[in-house]
């Protein structure tokens, strides 16, 4: 991480491609169950691992896990926000595919949980094949 005055920024490895990426690989067919679990459980880990120290993503979608191999890790935080700090929050943030039902309904009081709505829309999107929830 490098802070130049009130800019943050990451650095990450090199990964090789993003889940939307092997989703569509996939064709619109389901993938299997057990990669499936492997990529939400990283997932899942990334965003306890988020939220533990303070923040929520904001930006969950495919095009935001990067994957090299087996290994899958989040990206591109230029949505997040501290989740001490106070509302009102942009209603408009996330991919309308994986917008929680708050964000849909505009509240602009919300918090950690749109990014466990996200990534249970993206988990169901890698089981049925197509999108949860397109629009």
């Amino acid at each position: 991480m490098i802070r130049v005055n009130n800019d943050l920024h990451f650095v990450f490895e090199f990964m090789e491609k993003n889940l939307y990426e092997i989703m569509k690989e996939h064709q619109g067919k389901m993938m299997e169950e057990d990669e499936v679990k492997h990529f939400v459980y990283q997932t899942l880990q990334g965003l306890q691992h988020t939220h533990t120290h303070g923040f929520f993503h904001r930006d969950m979608k495919p095009e935001n896990i990067l994957v090299s191999g087996t290994t899958a890790k989040l990206a591109d935080y230029g949505l997040a926000r501290e989740i001490r700090s106070r509302p009102p929050y942009t209603d408009y943030v996330s991919t309308r595919w994986y917008r929680a039902p708050e964000l849909l309904l505009r509240s602009t009081s919300y918090n950690s949980p749109v990014d466990i709505f996200a990534v249970g829309a993206i988990m169901a999107e890698m089981l049925l094949g197509r999108p949860l929830f397109p629009g």
